[in-house]
Formats: C-alpha cells, structure tokens, sequence
C-alpha cells in the first residue's frame, strides 16, 4: 500500500488558512476541512493482475489508463492542482497560503477538495497494483530462469560426464594400440631371430638375406684395406 493511501485511509484534515473575507463565507458555507476515512474506502481502480506496461515506462500515463483511471467531469485532478500549486502566481507564498488560494479557486469553480484526493488515491493504488503485477513477473521470470539454469547445468554436467567417459576410452584404446605394437615388435624379432637361425644352416655370415634386430643395430662392417 502506498504512502498516500495509507494516510487517506486514516482520515485527512486539511491544510487552511481563513482570512476575515473567507471566514466570513465560510460561516454561510463551512469548507470542508477533515475527510473521514469512510470517504475513501470504496476508492479503488479495477486492480491489474497481469500488466502489459514495460516496467521501464518513463510515464506512469500508460499505468493509470490500463487500469481505466478518469479525471472527473470538471476535468479537476490531482495533476492540474499539481499545476496550480506549482505556478508562479503560488511560488513565492508559503505552504499553508498555497493550499487555501488553491481551495479558494477550486470551490470558485464548484470542485471538492475531496474530488482530487479521491483522483490521487486512485492514481496511488493503480501504482501499488502495477509494482506488485510487476513484482509477480519478477519473481516467475525468476524461478523460470533458475529451473532453466538448472537444466543446463544438468545438460553440461552430463555432457561432461559424457565426453570425459570418451577421452578416457580414446586413452585407453591408444595405450592398447601401444601395447599390441610394442608386443608384436617383440614377436617379430623372435621369428626374425628364428627364420635367420633356419637360414643361416645354409648360409654363413652376413650373407644370410634374413634381418634380425641385432643384425639391424649392428654396425656396418668396415672395408677390407687395399693391398697394394
């Protein structure tokens, strides 16, 4: 509830300050000058559950009119008091002077005080209205994103469990590779050192065609000198 609603619902005595003419008409016509609560207590725009206003609107213009709020017929709102207090004719008076210059032309031009409250406290809870529309949306718009948040980190965390379970099995598969190839070059070298030992029962030294890894890794045999 806003501030202002919340003084009006507890009654509001006004601000004035008679000068002998005005207390002289105001004896033949007393002015209004305390509001009881029950004035104000059916004062409610149609309340907003849902806004289509941004909530980063400059102007709270687009508020008031999504919730059907009408200046009364004598075109009287908070607004053009706003304006009146505000004129330069007002700047230079002090508080209670304005609001009894203000009184005085609105009841020359047969307004209620009361009228222009009532259009404020109007205005006041389509604002409180809105800010809580507003914060109902933040609050979904919240718990949607966190609930997708959490999704996505279930995603990654299963593609990561995934993806790790594939590294792991692309290492293992090379060091297998690895393996096999470091037993067949064992292997190999045994059946060369076999084929080579079967060959070299027919021919000697290193005429035998067969490598084996130790004739491999051997050094080369160094030439016979010429003899002159």
């Amino acid at each position: 509830m806003g501030k202002l609603t919340d003084i009006v619902n507890k009654g509001v005595r006004l601000i004035v300050t008679d000068s002998a003419e005005q207390g002289a008409a105001a004896a033949e016509a007393p002015r209004e000058r305390e509001i009881p609560p029950a004035a104000f207590e059916d004062v409610a725009p149609p309340r907003v559950a849902r806004s289509s206003v941004a909530t980063s609107v400059d102007s709270f213009e687009a508020v008031y009119e999504e919730a059907g709020i009408q200046l009364p017929a004598h075109k009287y709102g908070v607004d053009k008091v706003s304006e009146m207090l505000e004129s330069k004719r007002l700047a230079s008076l002090g508080r209670e002077v304005k609001a009894t210059a203000v009184l005085a032309a609105l009841e020359a031009a047969q307004v209620p005080i009361r009228d222009v409250i009532q259009d404020a406290v109007l205005r006041d809870k389509a604002l409180d209205d809105f800010e809580a529309a507003k914060e109902t949306e933040v609050q979904e718009l919240k718990a949607k994103s966190e609930a997708r948040i959490a999704a996505i980190k279930d995603e990654i965390d299963s593609l990561l469990r995934e993806k790790n379970a594939e590294i792991e099995g692309l290492k293992k598969a090379a060091e297998a590779a690895e393996q096999a190839f470091v037993e067949l070059q064992a292997r190999k070298r045994k059946e060369e050192d076999r084929l080579h030992e079967v060959v070299s029962k027919f021919i000697e030294g290193p005429e035998n065609p067969i490598t084996t890894s130790r004739r491999a890794t051997s050094p080369a045999t160094p030439p016979k000198p010429d003899r002159a």
